[in-house]
């Protein structure tokens, strides 16, 4: 199988978290660095003009947002190191609540606290991604306090439900623990009292130890010339068709993809590939990468036809 490539930078929350599952796994990848704001011109060839961090690409089939890079990498053939005894259904529900609800909460902390510290640049662009238009500093400083307060319950409900020896929904660890980690790590690494609003949580700061020994498998440095290049001399072995009923859309259609929500995301377009209950697919081209299928999860995102 053609080697994963993660299109990534180091300090992105959500790209350490593919990282520990591919720590979790024992998977070789790839690593192509890229800006952590846009413009981002080696990426979006690759993705029809999706912005966010990680992408995972294995030759020229591109997969967007975690929770479709994570299905990816199981149906790459480590589903059971991902999801040990059966567990993916819970555990992808336990990963989607940290990432849509929790995370924002703990970004929400980590940029109120940086206004004054951080780039410019950097905040500006954090702050219409996950806030949308119209967010103003002193309407995050004025909700701070109770943001906290609803960080601080979340998290206890997190550490209960992991008790005191076995993982989150499994005896072994899974992605489920993966979520947990990399919302501990992106808390104690970002915010200076992460350190010590973690402490109260002994069953989430066991989790964050236990995934973080397993590293992030084994990587190798590569070009984003040279991802494009892959990109261009293979073929994508996505398949076709449309295998939900709840939807009028058809194979061929001009479609519209974009993240739920309010934010600056820019709509992503191409011609209807794929379709289920957890995945839609697009077909699209670029004279840098030629013909390509795209990949994004159904739930949390807006999915139109075209005009």
């Amino acid at each position: 199988m053609t080697q994963m490539i993660l299109h990534h930078y180091w300090p992105s929350p959500f790209a350490h978290k593919i990282r520990m599952v591919f720590g979790l796994a024992d998977v070789g990848w790839r690593s192509v660095e890229i800006p952590r704001v846009p413009p981002k011109p080696l990426l979006v060839p690759l993705t029809g003009g999706y912005r966010r961090t990680p992408v995972l690409q294995i030759g020229a089939d591109v997969f967007c947002d975690t929770q479709n890079i994570v299905r990816a990498i199981g149906e790459a053939g480590f589903e059971p190191k991902i999801f040990p005894n059966g567990c993916e259904a819970p555990a992808n529900l336990v990963a989607a609540w940290i990432d849509q609800a929790v995370f924002n909460l703990a970004a929400r902390v980590i940029i109120t606290n940086s206004l004054d510290t951080a780039p410019a640049e950097f905040i500006s662009d954090r702050g219409d991604l996950y806030f949308g238009s119209g967010w103003t500093k002193a309407q995050l400083k004025r909700d701070l306090s109770g943001v906290i307060l609803q960080l601080h319950a979340d998290l206890s409900m997190i550490d209960r439900a992991i008790g005191p020896v076995s993982g989150m929904c499994s005896t072994s660890l899974s992605y489920a623990d993966v979520a947990v980690a990399y919302l501990a790590w992106f808390i104690r690494g970002r915010w200076e009292s992460g350190p010590d609003f973690l402490s109260g949580f002994m069953n989430i700061c066991r989790i964050e130890t236990l995934v973080g020994d397993l590293g992030d498998g084994s990587h190798t440095s590569l070009s984003a010339e040279e991802a494009l290049s892959e990109a261009l001399r293979n073929e994508s072995n996505a398949p076709r068709g449309i295998y939900v009923n709840a939807t009028d859309l058809e194979i061929g259609q001009l479609i519209m993809i974009k993240p739920q929500g309010e934010s600056s995301d820019p709509v992503v377009s191409g011609l209807l590939r794929y379709l289920d209950c957890n995945r839609v697919s697009i077909d699209h081209f670029s004279d840098d990468t030629g013909k390509i299928a795209v990949h994004f999860p159904v739930s949390g995102y807006r999915i139109s036809a075209g005009d």
